[in-house]
């Protein structure tokens, strides 16, 4: 029997992974000076928003940094860079290499270099990577045919004993900002690692989920329903509205 249940979750998860807006564009920052994410940052490839796909014969090193004494954690929210033909496992066409520190002659942190995961989706996971010094390195190699793309959250975060008191405590013990929970401030991404800052926006959608597939599409097609007959009455008084002005004058 088909699982509907994970349809829904699934179609929800993806909803999410589109909604994430970007605040960098990977190809613009190739080759330059360290960029400095913040709390956290969503990084993409591309040059904008109607361009996504990484460039073609690149040859572009990135490097993100923190304050010091922090840390970066890179989640993937989605992750395609282009295999070669012996599949996701063999030799790659392009390759994205991710290294510890402010050059690409740190230590090597991804064991994988290319491939296709969707991060979100249970099931489709790529690995999370975590850094030991406030600066990380991509490096980022392409072929002359170039029609992949990838996305990933860079966020700052701190090994402490005791987190500030700004701070979110995730359950794997990295102390990250407070902004970037859902119970707090509605953020929906993985900034912990372990999804443990996300944990008040899953218990709603299991709460969704339980209340079976008929009910949810019921639902939502109430709320269709009830927009259009808002609209439509709307529509009406205006319009009455603008007879009995007509009719005055």
């Amino acid at each position: 029997m088909y699982n509907w249940t994970g349809a829904v979750y699934l179609l929800l998860c993806l909803a999410l992974v589109r909604a994430t807006s970007t605040d960098y564009y990977f190809d613009n920052l190739c080759n330059r000076t360290e960029t400095m994410i913040g709390k956290a940052s969503v990084i993409e490839s591309g040059t904008s928003f109607s361009n996504t796909y990484y460039g073609e014969n690149l040859n572009c090193e990135v490097t993100l940094s923190t304050t010091a004494g922090r840390k970066i954690l890179l989640t993937w929210l989605s992750y395609d860079v282009e295999p070669g033909v012996g599949g996701p496992y063999g030799p790659c066409d392009d390759t994205l290499m991710i290294y510890n520190g402010p050059s690409a002659s740190g230590a090597t942190l991804n064991t994988e270099n290319c491939g296709t995961y969707l991060s979100s989706v249970d099931g489709f996971r790529y690995e999370t990577i975590a850094s030991t010094s406030n600066k990380i390195t991509l490096l980022l190699t392409s072929n002359d045919f170039s029609f992949s793309n990838f996305k990933f959250i860079a966020t700052s975060f701190s090994t402490a004993d005791t987190c500030a008191s700004d701070e979110f405590r995730c359950d794997n013990g990295r102390c990250i900002s407070e902004t970037l929970t859902y119970d707090t401030y509605l953020d929906f991404d993985d900034n912990c690692g372990d999804n443990s800052d996300s944990e008040g926006f899953t218990d709603v959608v299991k709460d969704v989920l339980a209340l079976g597939l008929g009910i949810v599409i019921a639902i939502i097609i109430g709320c269709i329903v009830a927009g259009i007959l808002i609209c439509v009455g709307c529509g009406c008084l205006c319009y009455h509205l603008c007879c009995k002005n007509s009719q005055i004058v």
